[in-house]
Order: structure tokens, then C-alpha cells, then sequence
């Protein structure tokens, strides 16, 4: 099975099997991230209210990755939010 850059990136904090192979996580990092490349389109677009809604839609995604994986400070999950590795 290959390793995802997911857990490339918490190998340093956690194990694999902490969360049982669990898709989850990964899945809503991608959309936080495809969001962030949505948001920027927004913003060259002129669109605040879209570029504010987008911003929160990924906060209150954050906040369940936080909820649900404690493990996980603001600080670790923002850094991989932040890494401009790969495409949309």
C-alpha cells in the first residue's frame, strides 16, 4: 500500500496505525487545500464575500480535524495546509 504525504508528514508525531488507516483525515486536508486554491481564484476574482465564506468553510474544517485527532495542534495541521507541494 503506498504511503500518502499525509503520513510522510506525521511520521515525525505519529504512526500509521494511530489512526487505524482511517481515510478521513487526508480527504478533508484535500479539500481544506483545494479550497485555499479556490479561495485565491476568489480573491483575483474580486470577490470578497466568496473569498470570507471560503475562509470559514476551512476553519470549521480544521476544527474538526482538531476535534477529532487532538494529536493534532492548530500549529501541525496549518503547516500542512501551508505546504505548496502538488496541484489542485
Amino acid at each position: 500500500m503506498p504511503i500518502s504525504l499525509y503520513q510522510i508528514v506525521l511520521a515525525g508525531f505519529l504512526t500509521v496505525s494511530d489512526f487505524g488507516e482511517q481515510e478521513r483525515p487526508g480527504e478533508i486536508l484535500a479539500l481544506v487545500k483545494m479550497m485555499q486554491y479556490a479561495g485565491g481564484i476568489a480573491s483575483d476574482l474580486n470577490a470578497p464575500q466568496a473569498v470570507f465564506l471560503i475562509k470559514e468553510a476551512q476553519a470549521a474544517l480544521l476544527s474538526i480535524l482538531e476535534s477529532e485527532f487532538p494529536m493534532l495542534s492548530g500549529g501541525h495541521l496549518n503547516g500542512l495546509v501551508g505546504d505548496t507541494h502538488g496541484h489542485c
